[in-house]
């Protein structure tokens, strides 16, 4: 099929962001960062918006990097999460907490570098991982249709051209390249795609069905929020940036490659400031509806009304700073990152967003910590 046959409003607008206007409704949830730490602190921030009622009135979900895995197995499950009269899933925690905290239990990236050097490449390792422990064969076919759920988006980042690549249900496509409609590719790729995190999970590539070889890394590489599908679309937005701290160093290393990493660093933290104050002031100025909160936020930025889990920040600080890995977390630290991630959706929601009832009080054991 090409693309002309295809209804225009079955593609999303691809140019680039205009906030000139608001549009007339929709509410987008965009999820980042990387590893094991965004994929467990993005879960307990989708716990939060399930018990307030907001997963059934989404109609967009974007991701990135490691925030993909979740969003994978959060749209892999969408059909039998069985939502109740006020909007909230009964079997969240059966189908989508229990699979993510046993995986962040597994090792991923070592076995997969080491295993690639020899033979397919660390990211095919990855996806085999994926696949394996998560998704069970599924395609992007597998994922809801637009009236069944949201648009489950998982961006990368097309090394071929510089643009953001998307996977979706309707096609899998960049501005540049003619879409693939309805594509059946493997779920595991496209998340292992999504999260290749440079260097040592990436590139990963994709034959498209005419032969095209499309080289690709970590959707944060171009969009390191997985602003742009739904800033654009939906009026209400939840941003939840899982994002790693960037460390300030006295004297940075100087040698080629430890110093080359201390410079990609630093464009991207600033590319994410960037994004960050895009977002913020679409909030603050009523351009946009929602809240948005970072893994390295300060509880008590909230309103004093609403920050009521108690939340230390020495040891936020600590938890905003776990590595952006895919090796095994212990109980411990998988169920206090997931309480932060609770804790600041909550705090958010109840600062911006009225009628937000109080929650009970920290989902998983032990607090932060």
């Amino acid at each position: 099929m090409d693309a002309t046959s295809e209804p225009a409003e079955t593609l999303e607008a691809l140019e680039e962001l205009d906030l000139g206007g608001r549009p007339a409704g929709g509410v987008g949830l965009s999820l980042s960062g990387g590893g094991y730490r965004a994929m467990v602190f993005h879960l307990g921030a989708l716990r939060r918006l399930n018990e307030a009622g907001w997963l059934p009135r989404l109609t967009r979900v974007a991701s990135v990097s490691g925030r993909s895995i979740i969003a994978g197995v959060l749209a892999l499950a969408w059909r039998d999460l069985d939502f109740d009269g006020d909007g909230v899933a009964r079997r969240f925690g059966e189908l989508v907490e229990e699979p993510v905290l046993r995986f962040s239990g597994t090792t991923v990236d070592v076995p997969a570098v080491l295993l690639g050097l020899v033979a397919g490449g660390a990211s095919r390792r990855v996806q085999a991982a994926y696949d394996r422990h998560l998704f069970h064969g599924a395609t992007l076919q597998d994922l809801p249709d637009d009236d069944a759920g949201p648009r489950f988006i998982l961006l990368a980042t097309n090394l071929s051209n510089g643009t953001l690549w998307r996977f979706s249900r309707p096609y899998m496509r960049d501005w540049r390249t003619e879409p693939v409609w309805n594509p059946t590719l493997p779920l595991a790729h496209a998340v292992a795609a999504s999260s290749a995190f440079p260097p040592v999970l990436s590139p990963n590539r994709l034959t498209l069905p005419a032969g095209q070889v499309v080289t690709l890394t970590d959707g944060g590489v171009f969009d390191n929020l997985g602003l742009e599908p739904v800033l654009k679309r939906c009026a209400t937005l939840f941003v939840s940036d899982g994002g790693g701290t960037f460390k300030e160093q006295a004297r940075p290393p100087g040698d080629w490659l430890r110093g080359t990493l201390r410079v990609l660093s630093t464009v991207d933290v600033q590319v994410r400031r960037l994004r960050r104050r895009q977002v913020v002031g679409a909030l603050a100025s009523g351009q946009r509806a929602g809240a948005f909160w970072a893994v390295n936020s300060l509880h008590a930025d909230f309103s004093r009304r609403a920050a009521t889990l108690p939340c230390p920040a020495e040891r936020t600080r600590a938890l905003a700073a776990t590595p952006t890995r895919l090796k095994a977390m212990t109980p411990d630290t998988r169920h206090h990152l997931a309480n932060w991630g609770y804790a600041l959706a909550d705090a958010a929601l109840r600062t911006h967003v009225e009628d937000t009832p109080e929650p009970a009080g920290f989902p998983y054991p032990g607090g932060i910590g």
